[in-house]
């Protein structure tokens, strides 16, 4: 396999830490991440990171290589509001994944904590998805829609199981990939007519699994920052807003918030 160099502006644990994905683990200076069926292993060199994958092509467009990074971050750091958390994670890409793994990994991931909902997506594999030799893949949809609420109760899901079986049946009557010529809010309407798929979860499909960065989803850290700003409204008003006021980079700017305000513990910016 061959080495391929990410650019300046990548670091595996601001982007692989920050609440976008759950299928990767670190040993030492090396992350493994799982997609699909598919592995890529990351690497430091130097003052960089290089990448070794079992599909080249994949993962250049999963970490989104062709993705304008140097602008944008020139764009949002002229805002002395966000100068210090766009500077402290301005490694994060916005990974390009499959919309089917994050509408079941989104749907875990409610009210639950990341090392649990990684658990938990990790049984889903082991007990579904391909045997691969050293790590399982995904689940298809067609495995998934075959197995019933008390199968997902035993992965450790609780409430969730109910979710899983009936997102997954309703999905196999769903073109996932004729959904992305829709417009956001057209879009999002489609996906809230999941079950147990509210703003938030809608909106974290939207941005990690349709790659839609005119987003904002909230979730406590983003309410913790901001309540103090914009009083005690709603998370969907606050999302909202704050749409309103970054337009087609706030899921960039959710993520560089998201991750200055869980790393350094802060109720406020």
């Amino acid at each position: 396999m061959q080495k391929i160099y990410f650019d300046k502006n990548f670091s595996p644990a601001a982007t692989l830490e920050c609440g976008q994905v759950f299928r990767y683990k670190k040993e030492g200076d090396c992350y493994t991440v799982h997609a699909l069926d598919k592995e890529c292993k990351i690497y430091r060199d130097g003052d960089g990171y290089y990448m070794l994958s079992d599909d080249e092509k994949f993962f250049k467009n999963y970490f989104d290589f062709d993705g304008k990074y140097d602008i944008i971050i020139d764009n949002l750091s002229s805002d002395e509001n966000l100068r210090e958390m766009v500077e402290f994670g301005k490694g994060i890409r916005i990974l390009n994944q499959n919309p089917f793994e994050m509408i079941i990994s989104f749907i875990i991931s409610q009210n639950n904590n990341i090392p649990r909902i990684k658990t938990i997506i990790e049984r889903l594999c082991a007990s579904l998805g391909k045997d691969m030799g050293t790590y399982f893949g995904f689940p298809t949809l067609e495995d998934m829609a075959a197995c019933d609420e008390e199968f997902y109760f035993k992965l450790g899901t609780g409430y969730r199981a109910n979710y899983l079986e009936s997102v997954s049946k309703a999905l196999l009557n769903v073109d996932l990939s004729s959904l992305f010529s829709l417009d956001t809010e057209s879009l999002r309407t489609e996906l809230l007519k999941l079950k147990g798929v509210g703003r938030k979860v809608a909106d974290c499909i939207l941005l990690f699994g349709f790659h839609r960065l005119d987003v904002f989803p909230v979730d406590t850290w983003i309410k913790k920052i901001f309540s103090a700003k914009m009083g005690d409204i709603s998370a969907d008003e606050m999302s909202k807003r704050l749409v309103d006021k970054y337009g087609d980079k706030s899921g960039l700017v959710q993520q560089y918030l998201y991750y200055y305000a869980r790393e350094n513990k802060i109720d406020a910016v």
